[in-house]
């Protein structure tokens, strides 16, 4: 019997006023999955995030763990999904330790005070993102790749399994992309479950169980990157000439450039 998929979208729709986004679209994650979701600017890639975390509302179905998804409070929310954003500046220079204790809030309430229970909890996310030696480093002070990690320990904290990702290495140099694709590769084997949308395809075959894509507002493929991330896709997708090769079992995108050909 398969189980019940964590988000479970169907048939849904959104529109601004002078603009359809998303039209029919019909998606699910399961436990376990790294999916993600590729496409051009302004396919609804962000905004199929932003419904499925109750952000905004558009028409039709979206259940999280079998249950409407309206039905739930913040509180709960949070229990299932953790929403990790691009690494972003804070009006208060915390520390490390404090912001990622704050990944508690919805376990304690809004007004009450850690425990030294939260504070073990959050220094044991560091450990296991990495990142111990920064507990008590100023936020403000670190690296946009420290930050995006510090963010990701933070939602460790709130005890969800899946995370969800919007352009998660956006901002990021080369060796802090690959350090945070590794750390979701890791963490994925440890049973947590990710949806992150990339702008990148290497990225999605790097690391992704599954690869969506979409186009104009709709899903026009899903399965593994060797099936959908082809050179036909790229052309389509981004109307650019790629070559998608495989060398030593492993697939890799090549942008071919006009020079080039």
């Amino acid at each position: 019997m398969e189980l019940e998929p964590i988000v479970s979208v169907k048939g849904l729709n959104f529109s601004y006023p002078k603009r359809d986004v998303l039209k029919d679209v019909d998606f699910e994650l399961h436990k376990g999955e790294v999916v993600s979701l590729l496409g051009a600017n302004g396919c609804g890639k962000s905004t199929l995030i932003r419904l499925i975390l109750g952000l905004i509302k558009g028409k039709g179905e979206i259940k999280i763990a079998g249950r409407d998804l309206h039905t739930y409070s913040q509180k709960e929310m949070a229990s299932h999904i953790a929403y990790i954003p691009q690494y972003h500046n804070v009006p208060f220079n915390y520390s490390v330790l404090d912001m990622v204790v704050m990944g508690r809030v919805f376990k304690l309430g809004l007004f009450a005070s850690p425990s030294k229970n939260d504070f073990d909890i959050a220094r044991t996310a560091l450990k296991t993102i990495g990142i111990a030696s920064l507990a008590n480093r100023a936020f403000g002070e670190l690296s946009g790749g420290q930050k995006q990690m510090v963010l990701l320990a933070r939602a460790l904290t709130q005890e969800a399994k899946t995370f969800i990702m919007d352009e998660p290495v956006s901002g990021l140099d080369y060796g802090n992309q690959m350090r945070l694709l590794e750390l979701i590769n890791e963490l994925s084997s440890m049973g947590y479950t990710f949806l992150k949308t990339t702008h990148y395809p290497d990225h999605a075959i790097l690391v992704s169980s599954r690869v969506v894509v979409m186009d104009e507002g709709h899903i026009i493929a899903s399965g593994t990157s060797s099936e959908v991330i082809t050179d036909a896709m790229m052309q389509d997708i981004y109307n650019i000439d790629a070559k998608i090769i495989t060398y030593d079992d492993k697939q890799l995108c090549i942008p071919i450039l006009k020079g080039q050909r």
